[in-house]
């Protein structure tokens, strides 16, 4: 079940998150430092969310040419991303000895 973000009057929506993660080969990134902003190179790229405080990664869907400006430990998105159920946080694997 996917349900599109609610945005306010200015056309974003500001995530305050602990870890990001962007899909590999979907998204350009540009640098304005201290911020850079991701945009997707793709229609259905993702970004997974791990919001401050929780324990679940949050997946947002984006068209082709949508963007995410992050800074720091904010996120601010374009209006119309759609995001799905939380997903439980994966722990890294250990490489075998």
């Amino acid at each position: 079940m996917l349900r599109t973000l609610s945005a306010g009057t200015l056309g974003f929506v500001q995530q305050h998150f602990s870890d990001i993660h962007f899909e590999k080969g979907k998204w350009d990134r540009t640098a304005q430092l201290p911020c850079f902003t991701y945009t997707a190179t793709e229609n259905g790229a993702t970004v997974e969310v791990l919001r401050i405080g929780t324990n679940n990664l949050v997946p947002f869907r984006a068209s082709k040419g949508f963007k995410v400006t992050v800074c720091y430990n904010t996120a601010a998105f374009d209006e119309g991303f759609e995001t799905g159920l939380p997903l439980p946080k994966v722990a890294a694997e250990k490489p075998a000895p």
